[in-house]
């Protein structure tokens, strides 16, 4: 009996162990890191794998129906000096066509000009005006820096929803 409940013991506290260093896995596999002078930005694809990840309900849910419909990114990142960051000069490159950002303020993200001071930590999320195809690399621009972005058929295959099945 006792080895039964320390069996059971174990696997509840490993099981949230595994699952913690499986969605870190998912928000790393979906990140790209924009080097920005003085402000390394990492940007999270926000999708059904990520947005679990780093929103709480009721916030989660809104995100997530918004990330079906547009392409959205969770910018974070901590000044290593003093810098300003123009939250409002985000844009994404794909197919020759640039799409224009719109910043949502967490901490120190608010749209146009934020005066930075060293190890201040910036969050928000960038929402563009329009989704990308992601089967296809994209680029994200902030004047002269650039990040790119290129999943593969299985990162694809992972966030999209699977057909509904046929009505009989």
């Amino acid at each position: 009996m006792k080895k039964l409940v320390l069996a059971m013991l174990a696997a509840a506290v490993c099981l949230p162990l595994s699952l913690a260093g499986q969605t870190a896995a998912d928000v790393k596999e979906f990140s790209q890191v924009l080097m920005l002078e003085g402000l390394p930005l990492t940007l999270v694809h926000l999708n059904d794998r990520t947005v679990a990840v780093l929103f709480q309900p009721p916030t989660l849910y809104s995100i997530r129906a918004r990330a079906h419909d547009t392409t959205m990114l969770y910018v974070q990142g901590t000044a290593v000096k003093p810098v300003e960051l123009d939250s409002s000069s985000f844009t994404i490159d794909q197919g020759g066509q640039s799409i224009t950002a719109v910043p949502t303020n967490i901490k120190n993200f608010v749209k146009g000009k934020n005066k930075l001071g060293a190890e201040d930590r910036v969050d928000g999320v960038l929402t563009f005006t329009k989704a990308v195809d992601m089967t296809k690399p994209f680029t994200v621009k902030h004047g002269r820096d650039i990040a790119t972005f290129q999943f593969t058929a299985a990162q694809v295959k992972s966030v999209t929803s699977a057909p509904a099945p046929a009505a009989q």
